[in-house]
């Protein structure tokens, strides 16, 4: 997308977040189904990606303030934002989920970022759940 238009970037961002809002549905699902609710602690680990080193360092300062950050180069010179709540947990509801992870894809929006992906895990159930499993799904 390095080459492409402010527009082009703008439906691509809108795209992947329909796409993420699709899978933050399916992930609250197969977490439900293997035993998790909304007292449940859970550890969350993600990833976005930008198209330079500088918009993903000021992604990650607003973003350390409630996580613990990292930032890599990433494939075809992107760069990558790499996060986790751990070693703390979160409780989440299904709408705390869904708004977290529209929080995610508009903060990064606001960053000239994507929110790429997540996982939730619930280690007292022994089970995680990979948003990659549903990705690109509509």
């Amino acid at each position: 997308m390095e080459s492409g238009t402010q527009q082009e970037w703008d439906e691509y961002r809108q795209r992947k977040r329909a796409e993420r809002l699709f899978e933050a549905d399916q992930v609250w699902s197969a977490l439900v189904a293997g035993g998790v609710d909304s007292e449940t602690v859970l550890a969350i680990d993600f990833v976005h990606f930008g198209g330079s080193q500088a918009q993903i360092e000021r992604l990650g300062q607003q973003l350390a303030e409630n996580c613990t950050v990292t930032t890599e180069p990433g494939p075809s010179g992107y760069w990558l934002l790499k996060g986790t709540t751990r070693p703390y947990g979160v409780t989440l509801s299904a709408t705390d989920h869904l708004a977290w992870v529209e929080f995610m894809c508009d903060v990064a929006a606001d960053h000239g970022c994507v929110f790429s992906t997540w996982s939730l895990s619930a280690p007292s159930l022994d089970i995680t759940i990979n948003s990659e499993t549903f990705e690109g799904g509509t």
